[in-house]
């Protein structure tokens, strides 16, 4: 057999060939599938006495191959079986067969499928239509995924110097159904995905990894959240706190939206006001540097007046004090975080808080408590929770895909396999350590 051949196959095995002596096409078209003839023969020695044993016969094996023009592939295997008989060297009667190094001992799916299998799973796709394309059970599938064990095996001697983590909904086999994604912010590769953001859960994870590795942690960036202040600060006693921008931003972003909202209620359902504030909400919520203020729109609401984005806002702020104050509010946030202005950030926290509307009070304590952790923000401005959304909005994406999974470690394998992570160069990396040691020492 040639080696394009082979690899059309997907055979590996540098014994196995094709079966030409007893068929006339060894690769035989059934309609619904392909049959592939093979034969496997090679001088073998008694794993006893170490002399060379006798051939005695074949045995004809089964198994799934990689599709060929996208039909179902048998490979029949005509192993060769051996014997040595009992001798002064050897003293009872010992039996093998040929071993093919495509398949695993007892297994009827070849290793070709198994890694095509693998390949396809870090793609949005469910393990019902896998299984389908490949022509296996979905038991099958999700035994490789469970046989991701060892490579997705976390390294808990090395920490990176900064890092990232963030909650997402995840399921039913979290407590409170949260789970926490953990990132390398620096090259942005995810380093695992841990079952529960519960304090507890989170300080007897992280403790596995050696001292050395979390004091080599130099920041964390994370959101507002109050209860990981306490667990960073013990766990990682040299890092310091990077709040992320975006959950700053968000906290006024949220309360400008409930008054917004409270400014409609106030002025009726069905009003002209209501309307409007209903009708341009998302121009009250985008940044003051991102309005138009050159593009004149006949606008219906405003009995088709020609107004820019820029005039439809200063209209809408025109309704209600609140909705101006906590605007203005908004929009100055917004600037000294985007210009890592520490001095308008001073100002902004300066504001007594009970001149500013109810949902606005909230924020600013919050964004106090939080001060110097967002000054930090400004001179580590490279490091956001911004890759980590993302991964979360990937993660909803599979999960939607899926309609849903019932156990986290077949959740933690998919989301890893779709995503660009560390496990795998670790691994590979103490691998070929491993090797190296044995290597000298043999020496």
């Amino acid at each position: 057999m040639n080696y394009s051949t082979k690899i059309a196959l997907g055979i590996k095995d540098r014994h196995l060939e094709l079966d030409i002596k007893h068929f006339k096409n060894p690769i035989e078209d059934q309609g619904n599938l392909i049959v592939v003839h093979l034969t496997q023969s090679y001088p073998h020695h008694c794993p006893l006495c170490g002399q060379l044993m006798s051939k005695n016969g074949f045995k004809t094996v089964r198994s799934l191959g990689p599709s060929l023009h996208y039909k179902p592939t048998i490979w029949s295997i005509r192993k060769q079986k051996y014997i040595c008989k009992p001798s002064e060297n050897c003293p009872k009667t010992v039996t093998d067969f040929a071993k093919v190094t495509d398949l695993k001992y007892r297994h009827h799916i070849a290793l070709a499928v198994k890694q095509r299998i693998m390949m396809q799973l870090s793609t949005n796709e469910s393990q019902t239509d896998i299984a389908k394309s490949f022509g296996v059970s979905d038991w099958t599938v999700r035994r490789i995924i469970s046989n991701l064990d060892q490579v997705f095996k976390p390294n808990y001697h090395w920490l990176p110097r900064h890092i990232a983590f963030d909650d997402f909904k995840s399921g039913r086999f979290a407590p409170s159904d949260m789970s926490m994604i953990l990132m390398n912010i620096e090259n942005k590769r995810t380093l695992d995905i841990i079952l529960s953001r519960r304090s507890r859960y989170l300080y007897n994870y992280f403790l596995r990894y050696d001292r050395s590795a979390r004091l080599a942690v130099q920041t964390v960036t994370v959101d507002l959240y109050t209860p990981y202040r306490h667990l960073i600060h013990e766990l990682f006693p040299h890092a310091l706190i990077i709040a992320d921008h975006f959950h700053v931003v968000a906290q006024a972003y949220r309360a400008l939206n409930k008054i917004r909202i409270k400014a409609m209620n106030r002025a009726g359902k069905g009003t002209h006001q209501w309307r409007a504030l209903k009708r341009f909400w998302k121009l009250i919520l985008t940044p003051s540097a991102s309005l138009k203020y050159d593009n004149y729109w006949s606008r219906r609401n405003f009995h088709y007046a020609q107004l820019t984005d820029v005039e439809v806002v200063h209209r809408l702020l025109s309704y209600d004090d609140d909705l101006r104050q906590a605007y203005r509010y908004y929009q100055d946030l917004i600037l000294a975080i985007n210009h890592r202005d520490q001095k308008e950030l001073n100002h902004l926290l300066a504001i007594k808080w009970t001149l500013l509307p109810q949902p606005l009070q909230k924020v600013q304590r919050t964004l106090r408590i939080h001060k110097a952790e967002i000054i930090t923000s400004f001179k580590y401005d490279n490091y956001t929770n911004g890759p980590v959304e993302g991964t979360n909005n990937k993660i909803k994406v599979i999960k939607r895909t899926a309609y849903g999974f019932r156990n986290f470690f077949n959740f933690r394998a998919r989301i890893l396999l779709a995503l660009p992570n560390s496990y795998i160069a670790i691994n590979w990396k103490n691998k070929r350590t491993a090797h190296t040691k044995s290597l000298a020492r043999a020496a």
